[in-house]
């Protein structure tokens, strides 16, 4: 009776520490959209950005920076994510041998 009881509550503990660091990245991501969006705000000076064959549009320095910030985390994960891919496939190798 007690084991049944323990895993009970660990299950109900489990649950509750999840929502609880679900809650915690929420405020995260809600805090840093609060950042950004501040950020863009009081960099509102038109930029026009010059790339090699076209010319971009004019938006705030604020707004330039968040996409650039943005493509580059895009570009960060997809370049971590192709060694990862690698590695799992060595993995994936190395267990097929033994």
């Amino acid at each position: 009776m007690a084991r049944g009881y323990n895993r009970q509550y660990q299950r109900r503990v489990g649950l509750e520490v999840r929502g609880i660091w679900l809650f915690i990245r929420f405020l995260m991501v809600l805090g840093v959209a609060m950042v950004g969006a501040f950020f863009a705000m009081e960099n509102s000076q038109p930029l026009g950005v010059n790339f090699i064959m076209m010319d971009g549009p004019s938006l705030s320095a604020g707004v330039w920076l968040i996409i650039f910030l943005a493509v580059g985390c895009i570009l960060g994960l997809l370049a971590s994510s192709i060694v990862i891919f690698s590695y799992r496939q060595k993995l994936a190798r190395a267990a097929k041998k033994d």
